[in-house]
């Protein structure tokens, strides 16, 4: 078992991958990207993940690429690394270039950067049980939030912050006060024992995990609906969660030290886990 690449179509091991200087997404982080989890050997979410890929090329204006084929490489790489526990990164550039802020004219092959590794899930695991500490942070990224870009840049610095003040996650707050997401997950909550979360739009991205959440009948038992929360309304949340690719379903405990709800995981989020584990375990079962 061991961390593989596939640059261009081409095996490797990963630290044999290597890039050219003139890289758009080195120089621009002109790229979109996708991280999938793997469970014992499995990609989680295939389809929706390769669909949200496809959706953030097209909102990039790039060069239509064939998901299928692509989707085979990712397999390739995956069996040649044999990870059971791991992720697969997914990133596409617009490809090598002279320097120049406008797309290249003609058209350039894109740089394609496929990669599996393990990941160890034990850390996260022991925050799903005991709940996470958070901080809130101004959203000062992009107005394009809803593209799964490289440029993470206001993510990098609000996640800084929280790593600062002793935090796991910094929930993102825009210029009318009102959440949007969190750094690198979604954002749910309950009020008044009903779920919500922020409406998709350009302000956040469309959360995978969040939309499969969205889909169980323990939400819908908990009259999900969309809807828009300002800070100080998430503070006096019952239970605030967190929703991501590789954390899952994750309760939150503090926002800025200050509990949420009782200071502990909330029945909500706990039904929302449980429910999570069992569909992962029936697709693994099914898959098998």
């Amino acid at each position: 078992m061991q961390s593989m690449a596939c640059l261009n179509g081409e095996l490797m091991p990963t630290e044999e991958a290597k890039i050219p200087v003139w890289d758009r997404g080195f120089l621009f982080g002109d790229a979109v990207y996708e991280v999938l989890r793997i469970y014992r050997g499995r990609p989680w979410l295939e389809r929706e993940h390769f669909d949200r890929l496809g959706r953030s090329l097209n909102a990039l204006e790039f060069e239509p690429i064939a998901m299928g084929p692509l989707a085979e490489r990712c397999r390739k790489t995956l069996k040649a690394s044999r990870i059971q526990e791991g992720t697969l990164y997914i990133q596409i550039t617009r490809g090598v270039a002279p320097r120049a802020h406008a797309f290249p004219d003609p058209p350039v092959s894109p740089t394609e950067l496929i990669v599996a590794r393990p990941y160890d899930d034990g850390p996260t695991a022991k925050l799903r049980e005991r709940g996470a500490a958070t901080i809130s942070h101004p959203d000062i990224r992009w107005k394009r939030c809803d593209i799964k870009t490289t440029n993470l840049l206001g993510n990098i610095l609000a996640l800084q912050a929280a790593k600062r003040a002793g935090a796991m996650e910094a929930i993102l707050f825009d210029s009318d006060n009102l959440v949007t997401e969190a750094t690198h997950s979604s954002v749910m909550w309950v009020k008044n024992g009903r779920l919500s979360g922020t409406p998709e739009g350009h302000e956040l991205l469309p959360g995978l995990t969040r939309r499969f959440a969205e889909t169980f009948d323990e939400a819908k038992a908990h009259s999900y609906e969309p809807s828009r929360i300002s800070l100080e309304e998430l503070r006096t949340a019952e239970e605030v969660i967190l929703l991501g690719t590789t954390i899952e379903v994750l309760p939150v405990i503090s926002l800025d030290g200050r509990p949420i709800g009782s200071g502990e995981p909330g029945p909500i989020c706990r039904l929302l886990q449980d429910t999570y584990r069992r569909d992962l375990a029936e697709w693994l079962a099914a898959s098998s």
